[in-house]
C-alpha cells in the first residue's frame, strides 16, 4: 500500500513540474514594474502608461506573454518599434506570426539594452503579444 502511494505522489509531482512555470498576471504596468518584471527582462520597457492585464510566461529560456493598452496609446507605442524585417528562423515563431497577421496584427521588434523582443500588436483590440528573441 505504501509502495502504491509513493508511486502516485511520485507521478502527481512528475505531471506538475512537467507543467513548466505558472504564468503570472498583473492587472497594471506599475504592478508589473514594482514586481520587476522590466528590471528582470521579463517585459519590454517604455510601455505607454494604459497597458494593463499583464500576462508574463517565462522559462528559463524565454520570456513572453501579452499585455492590454488604450488603442489611443498605439501611435505612439508602435513608432518606438521597428517593422519586423524578417520571420524568425524557428518554424513555431514563423506559424505564430503568420498566424497572428491573419488576425490583423502588425508585427515589429524593439531592441532593448542587447535583448529583441518581438512584438505582435494590433490596434483594434488594444492588445500586444511579445516575446524575447535574444
Amino acid at each position: 500500500m505504501r509502495l502504491r502511494h509513493a508511486a502516485c505522489a511520485a507521478l502527481l509531482a512528475l505531471s506538475l513540474t512537467a507543467c513548466g512555470p505558472r504564468p503570472v498576471d498583473h492587472a497594471t504596468l506599475a504592478a508589473a514594474q514594482a514586481a520587476g518584471a522590466i528590471d528582470h527582462g521579463l517585459l519590454p520597457d517604455g510601455l505607454p502608461p494604459s497597458t494593463a492585464l499583464i500576462r508574463i510566461e517565462r522559462d528559463a529560456d524565454r520570456a513572453a506573454g501579452y499585455f492590454h493598452f488604450s488603442s489611443g496609446d498605439y501611435a505612439v507605442m508602435a513608432a518606438r518599434f521597428a517593422p519586423l524585417a524578417q520571420l524568425p528562423a524557428d518554424p513555431a515563431l514563423q506559424t505564430w506570426v503568420k498566424r497572428k497577421d491573419l488576425a490583423g496584427y502588425e508585427a515589429y521588434t524593439l531592441a532593448q539594452g542587447g535583448r529583441t523582443w518581438l512584438l505582435l500588436c494590433a490596434q483594434n483590440k488594444g492588445r500586444c503579444y511579445y516575446r524575447l528573441l535574444g
